[in-house]
């Protein structure tokens, strides 16, 4: 029993190794001296060969998953002097992790050009707009300003944002657009969440309307299915859908992260993971085959994501590997 144990261990451990040394090796990042020493570690024993084996296969699998352009953005992306040696110690693999890296952050690159606020990781941001309406920003959420003459304009492109909203004399409406809808408001105060492909509004104080799918400049909004809502109501929507029945809104966890919480009941595993993911600097990877749908209840601090994070992991007995400044993996 004691030798099954050790075992046991030792091939977990050096699963854990040979999963950082993959990650290290398809960075960009790896000098030629840490080159030596992964190949060091991996002769020195069969069982790191094997296991680097096994984490090899695993992510040649994902080609099946990633679409050749990504692929080649990625290897294009790898300093010239290392990619030619990377993939000839990895091979299919090194290549499908890259892209699997490139996919996560190229979104993160593309909303530094498209707004005029981003919130870094862990930041929280508050700022006033040019109606003296006043807008906080969630850690890593992206907001566009676009008033017009008769149109109060803001695009949140991504994250959680508290509008306070100052009342306007000649009744022009203030707008949010968001992932292919539009909340207006004269006078209220509204909590907006956009993370994926679902964005869900809140009101806090006051009243607003909600239409989807919708374009951001309409103007006549007669034509539009809306969802009003008053004092703790919410709705969501998904992208290019009909915003979904009014519901009671629970204020406390709507304002969780004004308060530096994150809270989830029952809230499932994959959007738990993608939530706490805005609170740390590296990309998130979660392994194929783990159960996406698993609910998970908790209260954590946004000041330590990295503790939340495996604590949601361990609800399937996961483990969590960060390695600094590339990725986190989740397998």
């Amino acid at each position: 029993m004691v030798d099954y144990d050790r075992d046991t261990s030792e091939r977990h451990r050096a699963e854990l190794d040979a999963r950082d040394w993959l990650v290290r090796l398809t960075s960009g990042t790896l000098s030629e001296p840490e080159l030596e020493r992964f190949k060091a570690w991996r002769d020195c024993r069969p069982e790191n060969k094997a296991a680097f084996e096994r984490e090899r296969r695993f992510w040649n699998q994902m080609q099946n998953l990633e679409g050749a352009p990504a692929r080649h953005s990625a290897r294009q992306a790898a300093r010239p002097s290392t990619s030619m040696t990377r993939r000839a110690i990895l091979g299919g693999g090194a290549a499908t992790l890259a892209a699997s890296l490139a996919l996560v952050t190229a979104p993160r690159a593309k909303l530094w050009w498209s707004s005029d606020y981003i919130v870094p990781t862990g930041g929280l941001t508050e700022i006033p707009l040019p109606d003296g309406t006043m807008a906080a920003l969630n850690s890593g959420s992206a907001l566009k300003i676009d008033f017009r003459d008769d149109l109060r304009l803001v695009h949140l492109l991504q994250g959680d944002a508290e509008f306070s909203i100052a009342s306007s004399s000649n009744a022009i409406p203030f707008r949010v657009a968001s992932n292919g809808g539009i909340i207006d408001s004269l006078d209220a105060r509204l909590l907006i969440s956009s993370l994926d492909d679902t964005t869900t509004v809140s009101v806090v104080t006051g009243e607003a309307s909600v239409a989807s799918p919708a374009v951001p400049e309409v103007r006549d909004v007669a034509g539009l299915t809306l969802v009003d809502l008053a004092d703790a109501q919410q709705t969501s929507y998904l992208s290019g859908m009909f915003p979904g029945t009014v519901s009671s809104a629970d204020i406390e966890m709507v304002l969780a992260w004004r308060q530096g919480k994150i809270i989830f009941e029952g809230k499932p595993f994959a959007a738990a993971i993608n939530e706490l993911a805005r609170y740390v600097s590296e990309p998130v990877l979660l392994r194929p085959g783990i159960n996406h749908s698993i609910q998970v209840s908790g209260v954590f601090l946004t000041r330590e994501p990295l503790a939340a994070l495996q604590a949601v992991a361990r609800t399937q007995a996961l483990t969590v590997r960060r390695i600094p400044g590339v990725a986190i993996v989740i397998a």
